[in-house]
């Protein structure tokens, strides 16, 4: 007998949607920024918001020390968003001196810069 489980409910069962990333690796401009082990991030489903009328359910990843937090509606999005934000992070932090930066983004550049690094091609 075929499962009359409403797809919202079938939806929270599919482990692939909140299978681990690994990244490896992010391409930066003309460069790539590699990291020295893979970059685990685990997706979870974002909490429903009792204010929001809509019954849509969004994968989240949020990851303080590295700056990242991004939603979207599928894995594919969501990796692209998780990879925009390291881009983002990189430019404006990492890429950054020392003195350019302030106690809160400071220690986000040294997080970064003890798990990957830039490399030409």
């Amino acid at each position: 007998m075929p499962s009359m489980m409403p797809l919202k409910t079938q939806k929270r069962v599919d482990a692939t949607l909140l299978a681990p990333f690994e990244i490896w690796e992010v391409p930066f401009g003309n460069a790539t920024i590699k990291f020295h082990e893979p970059l685990v991030l685990t997706p979870a489903w974002m909490p429903d918001d009792p204010e929001e009328p809509d019954d849509n359910e969004y994968l989240q990843i949020i990851c303080p020390e590295l700056e990242i937090d991004v939603c979207a509606e599928n894995r594919d999005e969501l990796l692209a968003w998780v990879h925009s934000d390291i881009l983002m992070n990189w430019k404006h932090f990492v890429s950054r001196e020392d003195s350019e930066l302030n106690s809160q983004t400071l220690p986000i550049k040294r997080k970064y810069l003890s798990l990957a690094e830039v490399v030409d091609g």
